[in-house]
Formats: structure tokens, sequence, C-alpha cells
């Protein structure tokens, strides 16, 4: 089994996580337009289920991390809040809590939709069975650590998947394959020319998460990775432009 990448000279796709999370408060409209806007081709969201059904955008089960001082509600498990009680919890630089709905119409690229609970995928489904075709969003791709909730975004929806895991063995390689994964996310720190080059070899595209650091960097390109998951898409796409990629 080689362990070249198939194409040392491929440009890597820009994911920003959380949108440009290094510059703005994390899975908020802000990041998410600041990512666009600093050169990213792909977002990357996180998604929980709120008590009344609500698809919402946060990274964590509550709104404890990333709620402002100056909130008027600070703590509590989103899965136990309604919409309408998130809509009073403010973040960071005054912005809101955002459904997914309404960054799917404000993106002009794809999403990575990551999926937190099995239970948030049939809603997620829903709502991109919904989407007009040919829209930015209708190209995005559902992204998961739990292979369930990923079962029913391919049981439900044309909607392409991403088995995120920690790092490439042959168990998350089988999990993929019974999936019918377009790709696997592995965390960066578990990546390898071997593992790449297995998963290329199962037919997923290798999208490692988070890039952070140009020894991250280094390690994403000598993979020939399909995209790079970063804080900072201008500072991936300066460093690309810098290493004539």
């Amino acid at each position: 089994m080689s362990e070249q990448p198939t194409s040392s000279a491929q440009r890597p796709a820009i994911v920003g996580h959380r949108g440009a999370s290094a510059h703005a408060p994390e899975n908020t409209l802000a990041a998410f337009r600041r990512g666009i806007e600093d050169g990213a081709q792909l977002l990357e969201c996180d998604v929980h289920l709120s008590a009344d059904g609500q698809v919402v955008v946060m990274h964590d089960e509550t709104i404890d991390r990333t709620a402002a001082a100056d909130s008027p509600l600070r703590t509590g498990a989103i899965g136990d809040l309604t919409r309408a009680e998130l809509d009073t919890v403010l973040l960071e630089d005054g912005e809101k809590v955002p459904s997914l709905k309404e960054l799917l119409e404000m993106t002009t690229v794809p999403v990575f939709i990551e999926v937190k609970i099995a239970a948030a995928a049939k809603a997620v489904a829903e709502q991109l069975r919904a989407l007009p075709a040919g829209s930015p969003a209708a190209a995005s791709t559902v992204i998961s650590f739990d292979a369930d909730a990923l079962a029913e975004i391919r049981r439900t929806t044309d909607t392409p998947v991403s088995y995120l895991v920690e790092q490439v063995g042959e168990k998350e390689l089988a999990t993929a394959r019974e999936l019918g994964a377009a790709g696997i996310g592995p965390s960066v720190k578990g990546l390898s020319l071997r593992a790449a080059a297995a998963a290329r070899e199962a037919g997923l595209a290798v999208n490692p998460w988070t890039i952070n650091s140009p020894e991250q960097l280094d390690v994403a390109l000598a993979c020939g990775v399909a995209t790079v998951t970063t804080d900072d898409p201008a500072w991936v796409q300066h460093e690309l432009d810098v290493r004539g990629r």
C-alpha cells in the first residue's frame, strides 16, 4: 500500500470551523459571514435540538460557555430550552444563537453540518430536503461522530455524509463504508500518511479537523487531504498561496 498522497499539488478546500471562529464568536452568523469573506469555500457548524424540536447552531450541549456575561439567560441545556428562550440568549459581541435554517438561508457556500446528537438528524434531514435545488446550501455535507445520525441522513436524503473520528483505523473505515460515506474526518493529531492512504483506497475523501498551526497544515498537505478545517480561513488561504498550492 502506497503511503504517498495521490496528488501533492492539489489545493484543498478551506472549511471555516464554526465560521471564522478565530475572529468572531463561534457558530454565529457574524462568524459565518467572516469565514466566507476570508476565503472559506465551505463552512462548518454544530447543531443540537431545542426542547421544541428546532435545530440550533451551537457546539456545546449547554449555553454556559458561550453566553455573554450580560446575557439575560446564561445557563441551561439546549435540549431543555425552547427556541423562544434561546432567542433571549446574548453571545459575545451582541450575537444571537442562530438556527440552522438561518445559516442555510444566508450562506453562499456549502456547509459541513455536524450533528451532535442522533435525535437531531431527522430534523436536519427535513431541512435539507426542503432546500431549493442548486442553492449553495443544497451542496452541503452532514458530518458526525454518531453513526446512527449519519445513517438517518443517508436513509432519508441524498445529502453526502462524512464520518468523524479521532483517528483512521480498520473499524472506522468499515463503519464509513457501511454508511456509504463520501469522506472520513479524523483529528489532525491522529492523521498519518498511512491512514490517509487507507482512507483514499476505501474511496473516502480525507477531511481532517482542526488545523490552526503551520505544523498541522504541513501534516494535512503531506497527506493529500480534500479539505482543511480551520478557525482562521484567511490564514490558511495565505499559507496555501505562499506554498504555491
